[in-house]
Parts: C-alpha cells; structure tokens; sequence
C-alpha cells in the first residue's frame, strides 16, 4: 500500500511529501525538529508555540523558538489574542526565515486560554477576524490557522466552525489544519474526522489538513481516505514513533529497536550540542521516556532517567542499552 496523495501548496511552498510534523509545545524545538528531518519523510516542520506577548517583549526564550537551521520548508507558530502584537510577531518570524507563520486556535492549556489565546480565540470570532487579518496584511509569507472544532459540545453541534472557515476565507488565509477535538475534550475521546471531511466538501480556497489520532500508518491512509484532506498533521504519534513519516511513505520499512535506540541517541547528542545543559537534560527526561516505550530493556533505561541528573550518564545509559540489542 502507498500512501494515496500527492503534494499539495501553501500559497507558493510546495509540501512534499504532505505529512507535518505538529507544532507540541515544549518538544518541537530545533533538535527535534533536526532529528526528525534526518529520520526523513516529513514534509513540513513547526516550531513550538510562541507567546506573541513575549516575543514583543524580546524574552529570550521566546526567541530563541524562532531558531531555526535552514530546514525548509518550515513555518513558527504564534499564540495570542492582539491583533497588533500578533502583527508584530509575524513580521519577526518572516524576518528570521520563517516560510509561513500560524496562528495557535487550538491550544486547550487552560494557562495559554485564560489569557484568550489557543482555543480560547474560538469563542470570539470577531477577534479571531482582527487578529487574522492584521497578520495577514502584515506579512507577505503565508498565514494559517490551526484550530480545535469548537470551545466544546454545545459550539461544535452548532456547527459554528463554519462561521470560522467563512471568515478565514474572507480573511485571506492559506492553509487550516484542524484538529476535530473540543477544546473541553482536550487529548479524550476520539477526534471526529467527519468534521475535516466536511471542511474539505466545504470547497475552501485554502487547503485543509487532517490533524488527530493519528499513531500509526494506516490512519494517515484512511485519515485521506474518509476525509479527502490535502495534507496529515501527526503530533503524538512520532513522539512514540519517530520514524512514522517513512512508515507511512514506506510501508515496507522495519523499524527496529536498535534504529530506535540509534536515533534516541543522536537526538540525545544534538540537545547537548544545542541547548544549555540544564534545558537538555529536561528534554532528555520528557522526551527519552517517550521514545523508548516497548523496547526491550526500556523500562530499565526510564528508571535511570529519573534517577541520574548527569546527561553524560543518561547518553552512556543508553549506549548501554543499544549495545545490549544489537
């Protein structure tokens, strides 16, 4: 089986091939996305979540998301709820190379939609439509949206993600990705699918990208097949399985526990090369707990994860482990 779709664009970046690595907050930072780019088969990397209301303040942190090392094509995402400071920010992320910037109406963290930010935009489309397009006016890279199916049960049966493809059409927008969970289910439940697939039937002037549950190959098959997206969105899936972009694209590719454990490694290497030790050794706890679910000697390594505070130790941990596989 072959992966049923063709490359598609947003406004004049061709994504090839159509699969994207989500915007996680927290995870998709530099290194990842470096490794996740050398691993292969994805055709479209994000960066974490920026809070435009720390980048107009120039935080260090907030600017240090935007780093990026040539990768191509690749777009930063923006959370906020001002329009001018969104407007602000998107000019900054077209100026440090970014490809396409989005704008974050999915987040359901209750710290990023008290401020009216994420998901929280959902409730208010009139400020939704401002903070759009002063973006959009603003830049001449592409704008996008990524969005949730409503605040909750009451707003998604009312269909009011209708009103938002209306206004994102209107707005000038060049690409949606929607993940067709409320922001009430956060991560629960099941994504509906059927709501990607009318947005598609929709007749947008913008392509729709199918986001959500997907964790294996065959639901980026049928995510395309059941729902006629132009592109898959994958999130928590290659945080398990970071190899599922070349599963997908290549059915017949084996992963095995030593090529996960290869790559745990060299991702391990390059947080060391390109963050402070401190921050790399977070990432290597989060993420190295992730990434070696169901290998063998796996949950040894996950036990030394939160015991050893040394990122020497954790790297010789787990060149231990490999040695032990192959």
């Amino acid at each position: 089986m072959t992966f049923p779709h063709s490359p598609f664009q947003i406004g004049s970046i061709i994504i090839d091939p159509p699969l994207i690595m989500a915007p996680l907050h927290e995870i998709t930072d530099q290194p990842f996305r470096r490794m996740i780019r050398e691993v292969g088969g994805v055709g479209l990397t994000v960066s974490e979540m920026i809070s435009s209301e720390a980048l107009v303040r120039h935080a260090r942190k907030a600017e240090r998301m935007m780093a990026s090392e040539g990768e191509r094509p690749y777009a930063m995402q923006l959370a906020g709820s001002d329009p001018e400071h969104l407007a602000q920010c998107a000019v900054m992320c077209e100026s440090a190379g970014a490809d396409m910037v989005d704008l974050n109406m999915g987040c359901p963290a209750s710290n990023v939609t008290k401020g009216g930010s994420g998901s929280a935009l959902l409730r208010d489309i009139r400020l939704a439509e401002r903070c759009v397009k002063t973006m959009v006016k603003a830049v001449k890279i592409p704008v996008t949206v990524k969005m949730r199916a409503g605040w909750d049960a009451n707003q998604k049966e009312r269909e009011g993600y209708r009103d938002f493809l209306k206004m994102f059409a209107e707005a000038g927008i060049q690409g949606l990705a929607i993940h067709p969970r409320t922001r009430a289910q956060q991560y629960e439940g099941h994504a509906d699918w059927n709501l990607i697939a009318q947005a598609v039937e929709a007749g947008m002037p913008f392509p729709i990208i199918g986001n959500g549950d997907v964790v294996g190959a065959e639901d980026a098959y049928r995510m395309v097949r059941e729902t006629g997206c132009q592109g898959v969105m994958i999130g928590r899936g290659a945080l398990y399985n970071p190899f599922l972009f070349r599963q997908i694209l290549e059915p017949t590719l084996v992963v095995t526990a030593a090529m996960r454990i290869d790559i745990t490694l060299r991702y391990f290497r390059m947080l060391l090369e390109l963050l402070e030790e401190r921050e790399a050794l977070h990432k290597i706890k989060k993420i190295g707990a992730w990434f070696t679910k169901g290998i063998p000697g796996g949950a040894h390594f996950r036990q030394r994860l939160n015991e050893r505070n040394d990122p020497q130790e954790l790297i010789r941990e787990i060149e231990a482990l490999r040695e032990s596989t192959h």
